[in-house]
């Protein structure tokens, strides 16, 4: 499902999709859509030695900058299987190299036994109907220093936000990849205008229709964007208006079916593909119209919708992925969606002006005990910008999401100034960490409300720890176990050789001496959390980070 704003505006969307249907209508055949799974990778052409055929310069570069390598997920999938596939006759509507499989799209669904017959195909899934008109061509479109929020000023101080903007942190330089479900008026909008004459309208994906106007789309997206990028002078200003941006639509509105998902994955990998540094995605998922497709509250562990495993895979590429935790607090299902319950992820939750939960916003936790949602942010009267270009109110943890995720990319540009290899789990905790009920989490707040002046403080005090030497020492942590083993070079052990462990705060832990290469230590007493293990040898202090969970 899409995460739903304010009643008023279901009612808009209804009557714009209607009108467009008076204008326009054409009959098509009921097609269907079907995930198919491949076995392997095997013989493609593609090769880990050379990433620029499949990944940006931009996609590459962040993965140095967090000290990643390419793996085989980032290899696309075998062009040799997709064009098996297309010879039967069937269309392969989209791609996903981090699942290793496509989405097809045919009228006649029998066609699909000879797919499921294919040698290096796992398995086939139904996934759902496209009911509607044909995709057709696109229609022709028409051609500070001194901050004023305007009516937005109330969700960025809750924040406590405009300190990183008053030291000119407003995400210039950052990237954000929004995936949601179009972005009516964004080319001809006023509250845009600064983002397209200044070129941060980077560009634009179509997951479900390659030939649709994106522009002429359902609106939702465009609000969702303007809490983030919207600039009205005096009126609006979002949270990280200087930002750059990619528009990704992977949502179809009139119906709700599982291949949602796969479209979903679909564009996250292209954000990541183009070399974004944060995803926003105000969409979320566990019913559908064939209730057969559902999810159970037990899915909701991470691990099961491919739409949540590509999100953590995200998190795992450099990319700060932040998400609506949901509406369904006060519905019958309750708890977050898909894919807010993915670990290494931001999963926001809405609160009102005064901090309290909203009466909509979801439940966590996960279904395996985890944190959920993460933090909140206002998602009761917040602050966005119609598609007519009007400052207004709007309801949901859709604009709780952004908002957070704007000052997200605020943070992230001020902590890459501060360090060349930053580590993108210190940077969430930083921010968990800040929140008011960070001792207390609940399972509707999560961590609570950031407060982003102590999570650029935390950041500070436990990125210092890091000088970091590449190969002076490595750690390998066994979780089944709980055991830390801390790896010396080769040679002699200084006789003054210690190990310090520190908290996230800078607090010491633990220390012990070093007799030999290799030193292995029981972690069963250690909170879940991130540490900094410090090697201390003749004076000089070399340190890595460890996450336990």
């Amino acid at each position: 499902m899409k995460i739903s704003t304010t009643p008023k505006y279901s009612v808009l969307l209804a009557i714009i999709f209607l009108l467009s249907l008076s204008v326009s209508v054409r009959a098509v055949d009921t097609s269907y859509y079907f995930y198919v799974q491949f076995t392997d990778k095997n013989n493609t052409p593609y090769s880990l030695a050379n990433p620029s055929e499949f990944l940006s310069a931009r996609a590459i570069a962040r993965r140095a900058t967090f000290g990643l390598t390419c793996d085989s997920t980032d290899l696309p999938v075998n062009p040799s299987y997709v064009q098996q596939i297309g010879s039967l006759g069937i269309s392969v509507h989209n791609r996903s190299k981090w699942m290793n499989g496509v989405t097809v799209l045919l009228t006649d669904s029998g066609k699909m036994s000879q797919v499921r017959a294919l040698p290096f195909v796992k398995f086939v899934e139904y996934t759902g109907l496209l009911v509607g008109p044909a995709m057709a061509p696109p229609a022709k479109v028409r051609v500070q220093t001194n901050l004023d929020y305007g009516i937005a000023a109330t969700q960025i101080n809750q924040l406590n936000g405009t300190s990183l903007h008053n030291e000119g942190f407003l995400g210039e330089g950052m990237q954000i990849g929004v995936i949601d479900a179009g972005f009516s008026n964004v080319d001809i909008n006023h509250a845009f205008d600064s983002l397209r004459l200044q070129g941060r309208l980077l560009g634009t994906k179509d997951v479900i229709n390659p030939n649709s106007n994106i522009y002429s789309e359902d609106t939702h997206g465009a609000m969702v964007l303007a809490t983030m990028t919207g600039n009205i002078p005096g009126q609006f200003l979002g949270t990280a208006p200087k930002a750059s941006y990619w528009l990704i639509r992977t949502e179809y509105a009139p119906t709700e079916y599982k291949v949602e998902t796969d479209f979903w994955c679909s564009g996250i990998e292209y954000a990541d593909s183009v070399g974004v540094d944060l995803v926003n995605s105000s969409l979320g998922y566990y019913t559908f119209d064939d209730p057969g497709m559902g999810f159970t509250y037990a899915d909701m562990n991470g691990k099961v919708s491919r739409a949540s495993r590509a999100a953590n895979l995200a998190s795992k590429k450099g990319i700060v992925v932040v998400v609506a935790a949901g509406n369904e607090g006060n519905k019958a299902w309750h708890y977050i969606g898909s894919p807010a319950d993915a670990d290494g992820i931001i999963a926001v939750g809405a609160v009102t002006s005064t901090g309290t939960p909203s009466s909509f916003t979801s439940f966590g936790p996960s279904s395996d005990g985890r944190v959920k949602p993460e933090i909140c942010a206002m998602g009761t009267s917040s602050a966005v910008v119609s598609t007519g270009g009007i400052p207004t109110y709007g309801n949901g943890t859709s604009f709780a999401s952004p908002i957070m995720c704007g000052m997200m990319a605020c943070l992230l540009q001020r902590y890459k100034l501060q360090n060349s290899n930053p580590a993108i789990e210190v940077l969430l905790h930083s921010v968990f960490r800040s929140g008011n009920l960070f001792n207390n989490p609940t399972e509707q707040l999560g961590y609570g409300i950031p407060d982003f002046v102590k999570a650029e403080q935390s950041l500070f005090v436990f990125d210092s720890l890091f000088q970091i030497e590449k190969n002076d020492f490595t750690l390998t942590y066994n979780s089944t176990f709980n055991t830390l083993i801390i790896k010396l070079p080769t040679g002699d052990v200084p006789s003054n050789t210690a190990i310090n462990i520190y908290s996230i705060t800078g607090k010491l832990i633990q220390k012990l001496p070093v007799t030999e290469s290799s030193t292995v230590l029981r972690t069963t007493n250690f909170a879940p959390g991130i540490y900094a293990v410090c090697l201390i040898e003749n004076g000089k202090t070399s340190t890595r980070k460890l996450l336990i969970r």
